[in-house]
């Protein structure tokens, strides 16, 4: 059983990646624990001793308030293990401590900024995004279905894409199309000969069926990130590795409304 961190806001963000993880059981076998990180503003980090362990424990009863409105309103069907931990602090720090201390395979959260390639790259390189000792499942929409697919292609590592795909879905019957990218400056989907994808086409294809994995499609395809991005919509998640520089299939990821399991 893998164990995996949610991370919850009051808002629509943490609404959709509440619903979504009704749906994640079937495509990863894992336990999901809530937090949620209220972060003070400098009035109430002023003060000291039983001054300020006062206001955080008002700040922390708020945060709870908070979630629990939210678990009220969706009215999720998953059970997630234990009460939500209510933490006071700078938030990516407390994630990243959670996660670390934890030792969780997954990390959860909702996203649903408008596809600028500027701000997805902003995200993705932020620190907790690159300092995550675990994949990023970022929640962008509900498709609710068990195909997945690997984004491979210049700038991928894929034989670290493919043994995390395949460790936090061990024990899952769950379709898997392989998608390999090229960048085209056109604005039409085009579906390229498989030898186009070469040897890394054929080692990822190796790794996931000695993995246990069926492989639904193979598809060599090139276009704009925009036309690209749009093609993956349908999928419950597309993994790939998590970007470290700009590029074409950096914003492939920024354009897409699937969701996204990022491996490091």
């Amino acid at each position: 059983m893998k164990k995996a961190l949610l991370c919850l806001d009051e808002n629509l963000a943490s609404s959709i990646a509440l619903r979504y993880a009704d749906c994640i059981p079937d495509l990863i076998e894992t336990d999901i624990y809530l937090i949620h990180v209220e972060e003070p503003d400098k009035r109430q980090q002023a003060g000291t001793g039983w001054v300020r362990r006062t206001m955080e424990k008002g700040i922390k009863e708020l945060g709870r308030e908070a979630v629990q409105r939210l678990l009220r309103t969706e009215k999720v069907k998953f059970r997630f293990k234990g009460a939500p931990n209510i933490v006071v602090g700078e938030r990516e720090r407390e994630i990243l401590f959670e996660l670390k201390v934890g030792e969780y395979d997954l990390y959860i959260e909702g996203n649903v900024s408008t596809p600028n390639p500027a701000e997805f790259f902003s995200l993705v390189t932020s620190k907790l995004y690159s300092k995550a000792p675990c994949p990023i499942l970022m929640v962008k929409n509900l498709a609710v279905n068990n195909r997945v697919a690997l984004l491979c292609g210049e700038g991928v590592d894929h034989d670290l894409l493919v043994g995390s795909f395949l460790h936090l879905t061990e024990n899952r019957d769950i379709e898997v199309d392989m998608v390999f990218y090229r960048f085209q400056e056109k604005d039409e989907l085009s579906f390229l000969d498989r030898r186009e994808g070469g040897s890394d086409l054929e080692a990822v294809e190796k790794g996931l069926q000695e993995g246990g994995k069926k492989i639904r499609g193979c598809h060599v395809i090139s276009g704009t990130p925009e036309v690209v991005g749009d093609y993956l919509k349908d999928f419950a998640f597309v993994a790939s590795t998590l970007p470290t520089r700009k590029s074409p299939h950096m914003e492939v990821m920024a354009n897409t409304p699937a969701s996204l399991l990022l491996c490091h």
